[in-house]
């Protein structure tokens, strides 16, 4: 799979489907999705952390806007001035196939399935009703977007973040599999199968920073 303009369009259009947002436009060398989240207005992503990145970091003013590039945290530090804080890695990651083997779901543990927004979400769901692990996956040309996947901290070192990922994984059909991982989530995802195509990094204007909120 070869990293470019189009396949992070897919990707994030699948991000944006899962949210019930607007698809992402290509603006400026970049895509852009008007999120209009209270912590979140806008965000624009890159490539890379080149000149069109800068020109539009140079053009934002405001608080609560994501930049994000297909480059390590680095990278995207020296592309940027010091008003600009830069979160934690996260990682873009695919997989061409589907998973061989099922995980098996632990005991006291029960699937769940539902459509949100076009998103297929599972939730695994704890003896007492609480959700123990949730994640979705979005079908769009071709590629299946994993998304949101989170084990809550009770229920972690179960089992259970596998066992979604293979639920996950039924739904994703034939499709090639991308998603967006953290440092924790990444580990998981190589013993899986997956692999790393590209690091994925973000900046924000934080607040008490230079602009105009």
């Amino acid at each position: 799979m070869h990293l470019n303009l189009d396949l992070l369009e897919r990707w994030l259009s699948g991000w944006s489907l899962a949210r019930g947002l607007p698809l992402p436009q290509r603006e400026g060398g970049g895509l852009v999705v008007e999120v209009g989240w209270p912590e979140q207005l806008r965000r624009h992503v890159f490539v890379d952390a080149g000149a069109a990145l800068q020109a539009c970091a140079a053009q934002i003013l405001q608080h609560r806007v994501f930049l994000k590039a297909a480059v390590d945290v680095e990278t995207l530090r020296r592309a940027l001035p010091p008003r600009w804080t830069i979160e934690r890695p996260r990682y873009l990651m695919y997989r061409a196939t589907p998973m061989a083997q099922a995980a098996p779901l632990p005991a006291g543990y029960a699937l769940q399935s539902a459509l949100e927004h076009g998103a297929h979400i599972i939730r695994i769901v704890a003896a007492d009703g609480q959700t123990a692990a949730t994640g979705g996956v979005v079908l769009h040309q071709g590629i299946a977007i994993f998304d949101r996947i989170e084990t809550a901290p009770a229920h972690r070192r179960k089992g259970l973040a596998s066992a979604l990922m293979h639920a996950l994984d039924v739904a994703a059909g034939d499709a090639d599999r991308l998603l967006v991982a953290t440092d924790e989530g990444r580990v998981l995802y190589l013993s899986l199968g997956w692999q790393e195509l590209a690091p994925y990094s973000t900046a924000v204007l934080a607040e008490g920073q230079p602009g105009d909120d």
